[in-house]
C-alpha cells in the first residue's frame, strides 16, 4: 500500500532522509512516502514569513513520477491548509526541475513557484 505521511519523530526523519538522499535538517517539517512499509522518498520544507519553501524532495527511484507528484502535492496541501499561499521549490538541477513541474510549480522570475489558493478546491456544482 502506498502512503504519504508527515514525520514527527526526529530519528525517523533522519533515517528516511538518509535513505532518500536528503541532508537531514531537524528544524524543518518533513513528509515521507512509503510503499508496503518501504521508504520510497522524502521531502523537507519550512515556512518563513507565511511563504512556504520546499528545501528538498526526492524519491529513491528518480523516474517514479507518481510518487514524486503524491509527495510534493501532500506537502503543498499541508501548506495550503496552514494558510500559506505562495511556495518556492529551492533545489535546482534536472531532477528537481522535472519534479517541480510534475508537482505543479511554474517559473516566476527564474524561480520555481506555486500559488496555492484554488489548487486543492473544485468549483464543480
Amino acid at each position: 500500500m502506498l502512503k504519504v505521511v508527515p514525520m514527527s519523530k526526529p530519528a525517523e526523519q533522519e533515517r528516511v532522509c538518509l535513505i532518500s538522499g536528503l541532508s537531514y535538517d531537524k528544524s524543518q517539517f518533513a513528509y515521507a512516502v512509503y510503499e508496503d512499509e518501504k521508504v520510497c522518498g522524502a521531502a523537507q520544507f519550512y515556512i518563513k514569513e507565511n511563504i512556504g519553501y520546499i528545501s528538498d524532495l526526492r524519491t529513491v527511484d528518480e523516474s517514479d513520477t507518481e510518487k514524486t507528484m503524491l509527495l510534493g502535492r501532500s506537502v503543498l496541501n499541508f501548506l495550503d491548509l496552514h494558510g500559506v499561499e505562495e511556495v518556492y521549490f529551492e533545489k535546482d538541477g534536472e531532477y528537481y526541475d522535472k519534479a517541480a513541474k510534475i508537482i505543479g510549480f511554474r517559473d516566476k522570475n527564474g524561480k520555481k513557484y506555486a500559488y496555492l489558493p484554488g489548487m486543492f478546491t473544485s468549483k464543480v456544482h
